[in-house]
């Protein structure tokens, strides 16, 4: 067992008093010195350490936290009513370029299209119709007019032949009568002249007027000629007409191809906005995708830093979608006006009462990853490295 002591009597039992502290040692002053400072030194040192990374890219990088994958997003909506008969794309799905993205029916564009092809059809035949008419008729104005030449040739022929008679004629008929004044000739041979002269006149008067109608004749040639005119309006009237025809069946036609609505570009299925079956009408939203490839950022950065970015600055990019890693970018575009001037809703201020708050402007920032689906949407971090 232990052994039990008495307890030694304290300091007012005994009437002693206590003895005065006695000061440290200086060289145990000047340790807790030191230590206080080295202490002091690695604190500094540590915060330093810690510090300065920060200080520096507080002065060389501009840091944006609320920025956003940015894509081609397209929104495929319909240019012509109907019914939708093919969707056969899901939310997620990758499509190809010239890719199917929907279907509405036909069952009214086609004949539509197939009734102007007809229209067009019977629009040629009647064209060819009227320029072999125009044709044939051109063939028989030439042949009427070289026979009118050729009647008025054999009139004049005629004329002529029956003037020199005449002429012969009234010169025997004038031999005669000068013979019959001077008791020359018979009477008898002076009423045979005088008959010659008058079968010799009419003669010449018939062959004139034969002249004269054949020259009749080939101005009815000439004034047949006009039907060919006729005829060129007729063609032209028609081909008119087949002009509206042709630009007919190309609205049909194009009517018909926007009925299938394909992808202009590989991308990926966001939205659908319709089903199979539903009734569309012209600006129906149907789908809506994005490019893979073409990816950027938009970001928004303060007036007080937008000075010290300029096209073309490096940049450093983190995912929140992927942790613990880091791509790299460059500045290549930079917006114009503050996004204040952009807002739907204009802030005045009739009071008078202003507080100044800084405003941002917007830039847009490549981004090279290759390899990594980057989605529209996604939230980034951006440090624009600005030491330049």
């Amino acid at each position: 067992m232990d052994e039990i002591r008495p307890a030694e009597p304290s300091a007012m039992e005994t009437g002693e008093t206590d003895a005065p502290t006695l000061p440290k040692p200086p060289a145990r002053r000047g340790r807790v010195k030191w230590t206080r400072l080295a202490l002091a030194a690695v604190a500094i040192g540590v915060v330093a350490w810690l510090g300065t990374p920060w200080i520096i890219a507080r002065f060389t990088l501009v840091h944006i936290n609320d920025a956003r994958i940015a894509a081609t997003v397209v929104t495929v909506s319909s240019e012509v009513a109907g019914r939708v008969t093919e969707l056969p794309v899901l939310v997620g799905d990758s499509v190809a370029a010239g890719g199917v993205l929907a279907s509405i029916d036909t069952e009214s564009s086609q004949p539509q299209l197939e009734a102007a092809v007809a229209k067009l059809t019977a629009t040629d035949a009647q064209i060819a119709e009227l320029e072999n008419r125009k044709v044939m008729l051109q063939e028989q104005l030439a042949a009427r007019r070289e026979a009118a030449l050729a009647g008025i040739a054999a009139a004049e022929a005629n004329h002529e032949a029956a003037k020199a008679v005449l002429r012969n004629t009234q010169t025997r008929h004038d031999r005669v009568a000068k013979l019959a004044e001077q008791n020359v000739s018979s009477q008898q041979a002076l009423d045979e002249v005088n008959a010659a002269l008058d079968t010799a006149t009419q003669q010449e008067r018939a062959a004139f007027a034969a002249t004269e109608s054949a020259r009749a004749n080939l101005a009815i040639v000439e004034a047949d000629a006009a039907q060919i005119a006729v005829l060129d309006s007729q063609i032209d009237s028609v081909r008119a007409g087949r002009v509206g025809t042709e630009a007919e069946r190309s609205l049909k036609e194009i009517d018909l191809e926007h009925r299938r609505i394909a992808a202009s570009f590989d991308g990926i299925i966001d939205a659908r906005f319709v089903d199979v079956g539903e009734y569309v009408t012209p600006g129906t939203r149907l789908v809506m995708y994005h490019a893979l490839e073409n990816v950027w950022i938009d970001a928004n950065v303060k007036e007080t830093e937008f000075s010290k970015i300029h096209l073309g600055t490096k940049a450093s990019i983190t995912v929140d979608a992927f942790p613990g890693q880091t791509f790299e970018g460059e500045v290549i575009g930079m917006g114009g006006a503050a996004t204040s001037q952009l807002a739907l809703l204009p802030s005045p201020n009739p009071s008078g009462n202003f507080t100044k708050v800084t405003q941002r402007l917007p830039i847009r920032v490549s981004i090279d990853a290759d390899g990594v689906e980057l989605r529209p949407g996604m939230m980034v971090e951006i440090y624009v490295d600005v030491a330049d």
